[in-house]
Order: C-alpha cells, then structure tokens, then sequence
C-alpha cells in the first residue's frame, strides 16, 4: 500500500530523529504509520498542528498523522485552541478586553475573564483561549522565541495597524493654566528647567510617567523629547494618574480618554498653530501626539478562530469596538463636518503663511463648508514614496464602500494639500497630482462606480495646514489627501 503524501513527509521528518534526544522532555509524537518518534518540550497544539522543541530544533508536525503522548500532551476531548497574546497590562485593558468583548458578541460567545486568560466560551465548552503574556519591550524579541503567537505593540513598524492610540497632555485642575508652547516643553524636558520656562511662574516642573523603558515613557520621549531631570514613575495607570491628581506642579502625556479628576492641556505649536488633539484627529492621522497600535503575528499558522480573531481587529464591528473605547481608526464609518472642526477653523484663519490671502482660505472653507470628512486620509511613506500602512488599508476600506453604493447621492471630493516649500503654484499642482493619483486608485479597483456616485480631484495645496510646515515630520502631515462627502446638488 502507498503511504498518503502527508505520511510520507511526517516520516521523513520524523526519520531524522529515531534516537532519544538528551534534553528536558514533556511530549514524545509518535507516526501512526509507523515507530518513529521525537520527543522534546511541546509548545503548542492547535489542534490541526503540533510545535514542538527538540534537541535538533522546533519542529511543526501535522496533529492528523501522529499520536501524543506524556505530561505535555493536550487532552484532546477537552481541547480547545490557544492564542498566547504578548501585551502591555494597560494596554491588555485600554484595547484587547473591548475587541474580545466585540468579537465574543460577534460570533454568539460569552467572555470569560479570569485576568490573564480569557475564555470564549459556547455554553460550557471553551472556543478559544486568549493567554495573555506581559510585553516589556519590542514585540519581536518575544516572538522570535516563540514564546507568543502574536502581539499588541505600539509605536513599531511592523504588522498590521488597527488604532491610532491618541495621546495629550494632562495635569491636576490646580496646575497653572494656560496653553503650552510645543518648543517650550521640549526646551524645558531638555534642560529641566520650571514652570517658569513656560510662561508660569518659577516653581519646579515634575514629569509623571511610568516604567523606564515601558511604551507610554517611551511615547513621551519620542513627541517631547529626553528628560533630562528625575521623573516620577508610577507602576500602572492608575496608580500614575492618582499621583498627577495631587500633584499640582506635575505634568504627563497620558492616552485618551483622561482618567476623572485631571485636565487637558493645549499645545501650541511652534509656528502658532493649535495642535489638534481630538479623536477625530487620531483617527484621521493628523493628532501629533500618536501612538500607532499595532497586530504582530510570530509567523506561524494560527488557529482558524484566532484567525477569525485577529481578521475582526480590522473589520466594522471591531472598529466600532474601538471607537466606542476612544480608539479611532480610519474609517468610513466616522465623519465630521467643518462646522464642528473649531481648531481647524481657527487654525486656517491663523495660519501666518503669507502666500495665502484672505481669498484663498475663504475659498478652502467655501468648498468644504457643506460636505463631511471621513477620517480616512491618504499620505506617503517616506521611505518607499507609495501610500503609507494606514493609507493602504483605507484604500481597501474606501474602494468597498464605494462598490457598496453607500455614498450614492453624494459627490466624493479627494482634496489634496501640500506644505508650503516652493512657490504656492506648484504646490497646487502637487495637491492636485496627489488626488488625481488617488482617484485612478479607486477607479482602478472600483471601475464601475454606482449611479448617483461621483468621484471629483481638488486641490487647496498649501491651504489649511495640520501641522507647522518648519519641520519634516510637519511638511509629512501637511502632505495629503483628504476624503469629503458633499450632497449632489
């Protein structure tokens, strides 16, 4: 008899290890087809696979063609698959405990969570188990060992990006008031200077954060700058914001929403402009204060509802999820109209470039006045020149609703922008280049529109800028394509 393809390469794997290997062993497979065997430590079974380490190294062996058998072996009538999920506590509470929430509804599950384990259950059988493994540091230190399927990380640049994780700037109420210069506050972290570096009166001026090394310490020194004086650090969130409360010369960047009991604090950029620190803001990328939350897979075959798990980050109900925890994401699913953008509306009146006369800006204003934005918004990467992680799957996202007719009754206007390096000529020829680039995308994927759906490329180039255009990662943000809805007229 011919032994099945799937025999064949189990024995042959297995062949090469028909001695006892001389390590710590909890799992011994063995083929059915036959007496090989291997033993080692076993990682992980779920259910379609076994991972297993041996002296030879860490071995995927197809579950269907071998028997398991010792200490380490799962008890396969009681089995139920395994996501080991590597994330920062905090952020385990902020981002994944909605998202298990959301997808536990999503496919008629209860949730059941005991702290680091969540279980999602169908009456008294467990779908999947979530184990959750704290985070520390980098995601891919902890999922080269194989000691995690998959992580929650912010600020790297690998994986999938599922939030915009908004950060602001908050202090106790009693804290001197008034907005705070963006350069001030760098200059002050930079020197440890006061308050009075500030424009407040001479009194110390004390950083809270919390671990060295921890992603939020790390977030601030990446927007603010190094701290050169001692900071106070706090074990968790809630112990940090406690802290802040009393603390009435304390200052700390701390994620949206704030904690009861402490305030907001305006930024002012250095060219006089307002840094918009809302949702919207976040989720549009324009908040300058973000960290980017991403999913970071091992490698490695996950299981078919870890699989469904990870996919439901990504789609409406689990952005939904996040939207309703303060976590925004591109999507079509949040709009604002200009009339409810105050900062904008102030910023664009403010802006100090002298290129754009009073026409120019209330000619922006004239064209967007009636229309929502969507917080999808289109920039380039500036290392590959092509759309940027969050700008590709918006385009995804985009081009499905559009074949859906969703915005049937609607003219769609991609606007571009640019910053204001070179003359304003050429810059409306940019923003103009950027969204017509933008519309033969869409019609690329979506050539035959709905009726009753129109797809318009404008331009207001240097116009209403998000962010001050004297420093790169500025000119970045003002580089463009942003995405109205306008009533067919």
């Amino acid at each position: 008899m011919r032994a099945s393809p799937r025999a064949a390469a189990i024995t042959a794997a297995l062949s090469l290890f028909n001695t006892t290997p001389v390590l710590a062993q909890d799992a011994t497979l063995t083929a059915r087809s036959g007496g090989l065997s291997v033993s080692g430590r076993l990682i992980s079974h779920d259910g379609t696979v076994y991972r297993i380490d041996t002296e030879w190294g860490r071995l995927t062996v197809d579950a269907a063609a071998v028997d398991c058998t010792g200490p380490g072996c799962p008890d396969l009538m009681r089995f139920a698959p395994e996501l080991r999920l590597a994330v920062e506590p905090w952020l385990a509470d902020r981002l994944l405990r909605p998202l298990a929430h959301s997808f536990a509804r999503a496919e008629g599950l209860s949730l059941d969570d005991t702290g680091d384990l969540l279980e999602l259950m169908q009456g008294d059988r467990v779908q999947l188990r979530i184990r959750l493994l704290p985070l520390g540091g980098p995601a891919g230190p902890v999922l080269a060992t194989g000691d995690a399927d998959a992580a929650l990380a912010v600020a790297e640049r690998s994986g999938r990006l599922i939030a915009q994780l908004p950060l602001t700037l908050a202090s106790a109420p009693d804290a001197p008031a008034g907005p705070l210069p963006l350069p001030a506050l760098r200059n002050q972290r930079g020197t440890g200077g006061g308050w009075d570096m500030l424009g407040a009166m001479a009194q110390p001026l004390v950083w809270h954060t919390l671990a060295s090394g921890s992603t939020l310490d790390q977030a601030t020194s990446l927007a603010l700058g190094p701290l050169r004086a001692d900071a106070a650090r706090s074990t968790t969130p809630d112990t940090l914001a406690n802290a802040l409360r009393r603390d009435p010369w304390g200052l700390a960047l701390l994620p949206l929403p704030l904690p009861d009991g402490l305030v907001p604090r305006q930024i002012i950029q250095g060219c006089g402009l307002i840094a918009d620190l809302s949702a919207f803001a976040a989720a549009a990328g324009d908040h300058p204060l973000l960290m980017p939350v991403s999913w970071i897979e091992a490698g490695h075959r996950l299981p078919p509802i870890a699989r469904a798990f990870a996919d439901h980050l990504s789609q409406p109900a689990g952005q939904r999820a996040l939207a309703a925890a303060g976590l925004q994401a591109p999507s079509v699913l949040l709009r604002q109209p200009l009339t409810a953008a105050g900062i904008r509306l102030t910023n664009a009146l403010a802006d100090p470039n002298p290129d754009l006369s009073l026409a120019d800006r209330q000619a922006a204003l004239a064209l967007l006045a009636p229309a929502d934005r969507l917080a999808m918004t289109f920039r380039l990467d500036p290392r590959s020149g092509g759309l940027d992680a969050a700008s590709r799957g918006a385009l995804d996202g985009l081009s499905a609703h559009l074949a859906s007719g969703a915005f049937a009754g609607h003219d769609i206007l991609l606007v571009g922008f640019s910053d204001s390096a070179g003359p304003a000529r050429d810059n409306l020829a940019q923003g103009e280049a950027r969204a017509q680039a933008l519309r033969d995308a869409l019609l690329a994927t979506t050539p035959d529109l709905p009726p009753g759906t129109t797809l318009r490329a404008e331009s207001l180039g240097e116009a209403m800028p998000i962010a001050c255009n004297d420093t790169a990662e500025g000119r970045r943000l003002n580089r463009r394509v942003e995405v109205w809805l306008r009533p067919t007229r």
